[in-house]
């Protein structure tokens, strides 16, 4: 084969690979981290042989995806961590969490549950509860929250809130906002006021996230009623 040919043939996988990835983009957007590998193959106007030869796991389809995705965390944390008032930098932990998961389902599902067959995508989970945890450490430092909150209180508020803002985000864009101010405001002091004790574990925590996304993609999964 001539040079021209096998130029042209590399242009052509590149060009096909650039397609798949947008439209994986699209529908993980769309449907989460579950979406059908079928209908990204189809929206990208290539078969699913094409697809399996450029990402022959989710995970390699996925970590090309959300390679630009630590970076969102990188830039959360320069512009918290440079906050004098910990409170503040704390609830935009919260905000921007929110922000960028309101309209992409597939970013949602990643930082809830993580990826553990992709040590590349799990860091984007890990690096986020890392960061809030230095966050809450900041806060509670200077008595801008309770000191019997815990690391696994926040994030499993953070869970609860990226379930519902890709939900109600179509119906009512803006409405996830008042509820994160109320439910924020239950991490501030208040005295006489005490949590009652049992609270998850990280590693419960982790497994609490597995069990919503089972959940969602079958009907029954032993161990998540």
């Amino acid at each position: 084969m001539s040079v021209e040919g096998r130029t042209g043939l590399r242009r052509d996988a590149a060009r096909n690979r650039k397609l798949l990835v947008d439209a994986a983009g699209e529908v993980l957007r769309e449907q989460g981290l579950d979406a059908p590998l079928d209908e990204i193959a189809r929206r990208a106007g290539l078969g699913n042989a094409t697809l399996y030869r450029h990402f022959p796991t989710r995970e390699q389809l996925y970590e090309a995806v959300f390679a630009e995705a630590i970076e969102i965390v990188d830039r959360i944390r320069e512009r918290t961590l440079q906050m004098d008032d910990p409170w503040l930098a704390l609830v935009t932990y919260f905000e921007e969490a929110c922000s960028f998961i309101a309209t992409d389902q597939g970013l949602c599902d990643l930082m809830m549950q993580g990826a553990p067959r992709s040590p590349v995508l799990n860091a984007f989970r890990v690096k986020a509860d890392t960061l809030a945890q230095t966050l809450l450490d900041r806060a509670q430092e200077q008595g801008a929250v309770r000191g019997d909150i815990r690391l696994t209180d926040v994030l499993l508020i953070l869970s609860s809130l990226l379930r519902v803002v890709p939900a109600s985000v179509t119906i009512c864009p803006e409405a996830w906002r008042r509820h994160l101010a109320i439910t924020l405001d239950g991490l501030r002091p208040r005295e006489g006021a005490e949590l009652p004790p049992t609270s998850l574990s990280y590693e419960q925590l982790v497994e609490l996230g597995q069990c919503f996304h089972q959940r969602r993609s079958t009907p029954l999964v032993p161990g998540c009623p």
